[in-house]
C-alpha cells in the first residue's frame, strides 16, 4: 500500500509517499480502507518535527490519528463492524491483551497508545486497528466530516459535561472559534441550551463561530475580552470557559470572565502552555480549574447522536491527497486554517 512515511524527524520534506507492506488484522482487529485522515498541528506536525519527544516516536513512523472509511477485513473472533460498514477510527489503541482487554473493558487498559503516535496511524490506504475503536458513521456524514467530528466531538463532550458539568441556561465562553476544538465546543454547548460566547483572533474566525451557532462573538485582538464580555454580560461573567490554546495573552483574560463559583476547562497547549494565573480573582470568586483528556463511550455515543441530528458538524478548509502530505503539513504550519486540512489516500 501508499502511506505518507518519515524516516527522520524534520520538516515536512520528510514525508515521503511510497509502498509500504499491507498491515494484516490479528485477532480483534479489522482493516480500514482509509478515505480521509485530518492534519493536526500537535499530533501530526510536531510529532513529525521532533518536537514531540515526550510522547516516545520512534521512526520510520507513519501519523494519521483520526482515519475514517470502509471496513474492508475481518481478523480472527471479529463479527463486527461487517466488511463494507463505514466507519470512524478513535485515536486511543488498547492493547488487546492485558486482563481489562480479556474482559471486554477497553476503557481500562493500562497499555493503551495513541493510533498515529504510538503506532501506525491513518495517513495510508489501509490501517489496521482494533474493531472496538471503529464506530459506524452517520450517513450524512461524508469522511472528511467524520474524521473531523469524531477527533473532537468526544473530547469536547467530556470536557463540557463530565468535567465542566455544564448545564442548560449556563453562560459558556469558548475560545479559539475556528479551531476544531473550539467549533465543536460551541455546537456542542448550544445543543445542551447554554449561552455560547465565541471569541478568536481576527473576524473572519469569529465569523465562523458564529455561523456555526454562537450568540456572541468577540475579536480579541480589536477588543478587551474580559471587557467584551462583562459589558455583554451586564457585569454578571460567564458559569463556564472552554479553553484550548493556553496563550500567556488570551488565558488571562478569559479567566477574568468568570463569574463566582465559575469554571474554566482546557485540553490544550499549543499557545504556549505557561500563563500567568491572577490568584486574587481564583480564591475570592471560588473558582475551579480543570484539565482533562481523553473520553468515555458514551462521549462518543453523544457525538453520533449529534452529528446525526445535524447538530453537529464538521468545517474542512482543504482536502489533500495522501500524496501531498507534505504541502499538507505545510499550510498547517503556515498559519491557523479556517478548518480542518484533511489527508484523502483514494485521490492518490
Amino acid at each position: 500500500m501508499k502511506a505518507a512515511i518519515y524516516d527522520a524527524f524534520g520538516p515536512p520534506d520528510v514525508l515521503q509517499y511510497r509502498d509500504i507492506p499491507d498491515p494484516e488484522p490479528g485477532p480483534g482487529e479489522i482493516l480500514v480502507k482509509v478515505h480521509a485522515v485530518t492534519v493536526n498541528r500537535v499530533l501530526d506536525c510536531a510529532v513529525r518535527a521532533g518536537e514531540q519527544t515526550r510522547r516516545n516516536v520512534k521512526p520510520p513512523h507513519v501519523g494519521g490519528v483520526d482515519p475514517a472509511g470502509v471496513v474492508v477485513g475481518l481478523g480472527d473472533g471479529v463479527t463486527g463492524p461487517a466488511i463494507g460498514t463505514r466507519v470512524a477510527c478513535l485515536s486511543r489503541v488498547p492493547c488487546l491483551a492485558c486482563d481489562a482487554c480479556s474482559a471486554g473493558n477497553f476503557e481500562g487498559c493500562g497499555h493503551s497508545v495513541m493510533l498515529g503516535v504510538g503506532c501506525y496511524g491513518g495517513d495510508a490506504e489501509l490501517v489496521k486497528v482494533p474493531a472496538s475503536i471503529a464506530v459506524p458513521i452517520p450517513d450524512n456524514l461524508d469522511f472528511a466530516e467524520a474524521a473531523a467530528v469524531l477527533r473532537h466531538g468526544p473530547t469536547a463532550h467530556n470536557l463540557l459535561f463530565d468535567t465542566g458539568g455544564l448545564k442548560a441556561g449556563e453562560r459558556v465562553l469558548v475560545m479559539g472559534a475556528a479551531g476544531g476544538l473550539g467549533l465543536t465546543g460551541i455546537q456542542v454547548a448550544k445543543a445542551a441550551g447554554a449561552y455560547v460566547i465565541c471569541t478568536a483572533g481576527a473576524p473572519e474566525r469569529v465569523a465562523v463561530g458564529m455561523e456555526y451557532g454562537a450568540d456572541f462573538g468577540v475579536n480579541y485582538t480589536a477588543e478587551d475580552l474580559t471587557e467584551a464580555v462583562m459589558t455583554h454580560t451586564t457585569g454578571d461573567g460567564v458559569n463556564l470557559v472552554f479553553e484550548n490554546i493556553s496563550n500567556p495573552n488570551t488565558w488571562p483574560k478569559a479567566f477574568a470572565c468568570l463569574q463566582k463559583f465559575g469554571r474554566l476547562v482546557t485540553a490544550g497547549a499549543h499557545g504556549g502552555g505557561k500563563v500567568e494565573l491572577d490568584c486574587g480573582i481564583l480564591y475570592h470568586r471560588n473558582l475551579r480549574i480543570y484539565g482533562a483528556t481523553g473520553n468515555t463511550d458514551r462521549n462518543v455515543e453523544d457525538t453520533l447522536k449529534l452529528a446525526a441530528e445535524g447538530k453537529l458538524r464538521g468545517k474542512i478548509e482543504k482536502v489533500y491527497p495522501l500524496s501531498e502530505a507534505a504541502e499538507a503539513h505545510r499550510h498547517m504550519e503556515a498559519g491557523v486554517p479556517l478548518g480542518k486540512i484533511v489527508l484523502d489516500p483514494t485521490l492518490g
